[in-house]
């Protein structure tokens, strides 16, 4: 704090860090004071109200039945109440009670305050701080180096380290949320708590006690630190040893701060804070869909992917039967069951000693696990099956899977009654016997199981075969609406009704299959389980690592070679927008072996399959024209027009070379300049097809309008026409002087840049159509070179063609002035060439233009003169005095 201290004094802060420490210590200690005089004095009316009625209860004339119970007065709820004047606090007006009412709006106030700054201020703070610490010595920073740009920019170093806090608790956060509905419900359904299905935190803050509030933050704080630790710390360790930092560009930061730092750090990050968010809730799903396929493919390999991940039912497998009651079952089945099993049902009218030992031990039963093993220890006892047999059941209304409509199977409740009925309800008079337990299905049935050869009434016991894994999560799982866990498909948390997801997930594959094997059995299990679990934990910690530090640093080097190809100086690279710009690059990468990932069925085994397949399919056309048109287009968009567009940008910003050089320098510059004229030609391209250059795009980024206008990437001209001929026919007639619906016919339609029908997008469709299935009828010639590639070829060659030809027009006298003035050919070369580059340029736009200029000019100059404007006015003509007196 002396080191803020004095460091703020030096830069001549307004407030000092210890002034602002001294303020919160301030606002906490008032805000203990208001909780201590808020219990103090409701401990106080609270003994005035007691002390008010009298031990025995006689004096006072009369029974109060509008008097609460307080606490601590049961024993005399029954006994008259005093009146008004022995209790001076039950009036609700009491000065007193006003007073208590106050003060415990403000202790709520001061609550509410309190958590929201330790949830919202303080922990993301904390945990930038520790963010910033472990990773100090990757950035070759000391504490000392912290301290001293924190004294010179308090908000922003506070800023900085809360949007790094904030973002670690967002992504933590997001990826367990998910890992929660990815996992089996079993795992984590129950541990981890979703979303609020009510969102009403202010409710929530003020119900909850304060002990409640205390124990989440501490168990959150754990959670975050042990996060930090795993997924920061150590590999922070792991690469200052390898020494791997150096070659991380993020740890070698390179800022240019082309305003004030104090205003321009804030609002970078204001600006990453809100980007972050928008990512996260638009592509949170996508995280979850990566955590189910990681856990595939790692689980395939350790054998675990039923034990961790929701499988649904496929089907079900016949494990065997048992007779229903005792006389129908054999010696063998009888076996030391009926000791054991009759123990476990209660004496009472729900017991039948003639039904089959373990039927009792189910109805007496009520835990779910206790009765799946029950049925698991009876399966040797079983009709043994010849050949495996299987069915499919039936899918409920609540999505269970069960062999029939029926849900229970009612048994006979006495000795006399031997018929078995089929019931759907649940009755507490009846013996019901669910037909669904666990992972086994229940069905009645007839077969010939005694010696006597006669037919006797059995229960078939089928077992479910788990299918494929269940995706997840569901789209709009974590939607907060109407409808709660039943509709959107997550997991169910605490007494929620389950969904219909939820009741078709297979029962998962316990850990330990055989609670009954030798301590030795179960001890190798274990050892098993425990390996599996740590190759488990270490191949997701590294591949973690792994893919945290590619999304920070693969950005960096593809922004970095961006701004190398546009040709900015080292000292003008800022990292933040580097970033930015490797992200637009990287993403359709990403996206691209994303849709490659999920077109193929064995994972990258499976692309590279799918590029074979797709290189073999290929078919040559049987004429030349369409081999013609295509290698044509790619020749001037791939070549032609980035080398041309390459050089325009290298004369224009960096200058003309005029000396001669080796050739190894030109054909590198050759080459940069071609890269760098790729870049921006395609970049425009990409932002035509999103119409970035229209007003539409950027008002729904602001607003979030989707609706925009409808008519904007069409002729205005024409739009206008048809909405005037709809409206007014014969108005719009006799202004333009014909119909309008000849405006097609007499005007040609111009060129369109942009959105999905611009000629940008129509010639990627074509190019599109053709790469997807070699389908050579799909490119079209006008829409690939007559509308996109010689237009484009066009406007640069113009601006390529001016400013050279004035540059050699302009080289001899560049040259005498070079030996009179001894001014440089090159700076005069370059001025010649912006300065023509830019008038060709305008030129060649307003020309491009023109009749859109004129078409607003006509509309301008209607709008001017119309009468639409002028309601109310009469136009006369002007008349001098003079001329209207007679003479």
């Amino acid at each position: 704090m002396e080191e803020l201290d004095r460091k703020s004094n030096e830069s001549n802060l307004i407030y000092q860090p210890s002034q602002i420490a001294k303020m919160g210590l301030g606002y906490a200690t008032f805000s203990i004071l208001i909780f201590l005089l808020q219990a103090t004095f409701a401990i106080a009316v609270r003994r005035v109200e007691r002390r008010a009625v009298p031990p025995n209860g006689a004096i006072g004339g009369g029974v109060r039945d509008d008097v609460p119970i307080l606490d601590g007065m049961e024993g005399v709820a029954d006994q008259n109440i005093p009146l008004r004047e022995n209790n001076p606090f039950r009036d609700d007006e009491h000065p007193g009670k006003r007073f208590l009412g106050l003060l415990e709006c403000a202790a709520a106030i001061a609550k509410v305050v309190i958590l929201l700054l330790i949830k919202m201020l303080f922990l993301p703070l904390l945990l930038g701080v520790w963010l910033d610490w472990s990773t100090l010595s990757l950035f070759e920073k000391t504490w000392s180096d912290r301290i001293e740009y924190a004294g010179s920019d308090l908000f922003g170093s506070t800023f900085l380290h809360w949007v790094a806090g904030i973002t670690f608790m967002l992504l933590v956060t997001v990826s367990v949320l998910q890992l929660r509905e990815v996992a089996h419900p079993d795992i984590l359904a129950g541990v981890i708590r979703p979303q609020e299905p009510q969102p009403d935190l202010l409710g929530n803050l003020l119900q909850e006690s304060g002990a409640t509030h205390t124990k989440r933050v501490l168990l959150s704080l754990g959670i975050y630190a042990v996060l930090l630790a795993v997924h920061i710390w150590i590999p922070t360790r792991l690469l200052m040893m390898s020494n791997m930092g150096q070659y991380l560009p993020i740890f070698r930061p390179k800022f240019w701060h082309f305003f004030m730092p104090q205003i321009q750090v804030p609002v970078e990050l204001l600006i990453f804070h809100l980007c972050m968010l928008g990512v996260l809730e638009k592509y949170k799903n996508n995280i979850g869909e990566m955590q189910h396929h990681w856990l595939i493919l790692i689980g395939n390999y350790l054998g675990m992917t039923d034990q961790i991940l929701p499988h649904e039912v496929d089907r079900f497998l016949l494990v065997g039967s048992l007779p229903v009651f005792v006389k129908d079952a054999s010696s063998s089945q009888l076996e030391n069951t009926i000791s054991s099993s009759v123990e476990k049902v209660p004496s009472g009218e729900g017991k039948n000693d003639d039904i089959y030992p373990l039927w009792n031990s189910l109805l007496s039963e009520t835990d779910q696990t206790k009765r799946a093993e029950l049925i698991r220890c009876s399966i040797c006892r079983m009709e043994a099956i010849d050949a495996p047999r299987y069915t499919y059941g039936i899918v409920q209304r609540d999505g269970k899977k069960l062999l029939s409509s029926h849900a229970y199977i009612r048994l006979p409740s006495a000795s006399n009654t031997s018929k078995l009925i089929v019931k759907t309800t649940n009755d507490a008079s009846s013996n019901l016997l669910p037909t669904s337990i666990g992972p086994y299905r229940f069905r009645q049935g007839v077969s010939a199981g005694t010696h006597r050869g006669v037919k006797v009434t059995i229960i078939e016991v089928w077992r479910e075969v788990a299918g494929k894994p269940i995706p997840r999560p569901p789209e709009g799982w974590d939607d907060l609406g109407v409808g709660g866990a039943e509709r959107h498909g997550r997991w169910a948390w605490g007494n929620e009704h389950t969904s219909e997801i939820e009741n078709s997930v297979a029962v998962r594959t316990p850990f330990f299959n055989d609670p009954v094997a030798s301590r030795r059995d179960k001890l190798s299990t274990l050892a098993h389980l425990t390996a599996k679990m740590m190759i488990l934990l270490f191949i997701s910690w590294a591949a973690i690592s792994v893919v945290v530090c590619a999304v920070l640093n693969i950005p960096l080097h593809l922004g970095h070679l961006a701004m190398f190809l546009l040709r900015i100086p080292d000292n003008r690279i800022h990292d933040p927008l580097a970033f930015a710009i490797g992200i637009s690059l990287l993403v359709p990468m990403v996206g691209t072996v994303a849709k490659l990932l999920a077109a193929s069925n064995n994972g990258v085994r499976g692309v590279f399959s799918l590029l074979q397949n797709w290189v073999r399919s290929f078919k040559p056309h049987h004429t030349h024209e369409k081999v013609k048109t295509l290698s044509t287009f790619f020749a001037l968009w791939l070549v032609v027009c980035p080398a041309v567009l390459g050089f325009l940008y290298y004369s224009f910003v960096v200058g003309i070379r005029v000396e001669s050089h080796d050739w190894h320098d030109h054909a590198y510059d050759a080459l940069v300049n071609w890269g760098t004229g790729t870049l921006l030609l395609n970049g425009w391209a990409v932002m035509c097809y999103f119409q970035m250059f229209t007003k539409r795009f950027w008002a729904e980024i602001v607003f979030g309008d989707g609706q925009g206008n409808a008519n904007e990437n069409q002729d205005p001209g024409l739009v206008e026409a048809r909405q005037q001929g709809v409206d007014n026919p014969g108005r719009n007639a006799d202004r333009r002087g014909n119909n309008v619906q000849e405006v097609d016919a007499v005007e040609p339609k111009e060129l369109i840049w942009q959105g999905k029908d611009g000629a940008i997008a129509r010639a990627f469709e074509s190019i599109k159509l053709f790469l997807l299935g070699w389908e050579w009828d799909k490119l079209d010639k006008f829409l690939l070179l007559h509308d996109c590639a010689f237009p484009v070829l066009r406007h640069l060659a113009i601006a390529f063609a001016v400013p050279m030809t004035a540059v050699v027009l302009a080289a001899p006298v560049l040259i005498a002035a070079e030996r009179e003035t001894g001014a440089a050919r090159e700076i005069g070369a370059t001025a010649v060439f912006r300065i023509y580059a830019f008038v060709s340029v305008v030129v060649d736009k307003v020309y491009s233009s023109k009749r859109s200029l004129n078409r607003w000019f006509q509309f301008a100059h209607k709008v001017a003169r119309d009468d639409r404007y002028l309601v109310g006015e009469i136009l006369v003509n002007y008349t001098p005095l003079r001329e209207s007196i007679p003479t």
